[in-house]
């Protein structure tokens, strides 16, 4: 998704007073996509977030904070601009997917 129309970043924001990373993973995939979630498991840490991997049920719609959303798949399509955080996270995702199916 992208929030200034330039490069792409994750869903993901800071929890909230009281709120669990997961709780704020959770929630702010909701309100940056309408997405509801329904299956979340914890990856890795990166700098001072925690990384989950969330499966969602919906339709996407962007968020107020959101200036349009897209899918793509890693190969070609990652030509598109991406923030360097987004790209080095996509990158460890990859690896431990890649050592889970060994």
């Amino acid at each position: 998704m992208s929030s200034s129309g330039s490069y792409y970043r994750l869903p993901g924001g800071k929890p909230e007073k009281g709120e669990a990373s997961i709780e704020a993973a959770i929630r702010e995939l909701r309100e940056e996509t309408g997405l509801r979630a329904y299956d979340v498991r914890y990856l890795f840490k990166f700098h001072a977030s925690k990384i989950f991997r969330i499966k969602a049920k919906g339709e996407p719609e962007p968020g107020s904070e959101i200036h349009h959303f897209a899918y793509f798949r890693p190969g070609k399509d990652m030509e598109v601009q991406v923030s360097e955080n987004t790209l080095k996270i996509l990158d460890k995702y990859y690896e431990l997917k890649e050592k889970e199916s060994k």
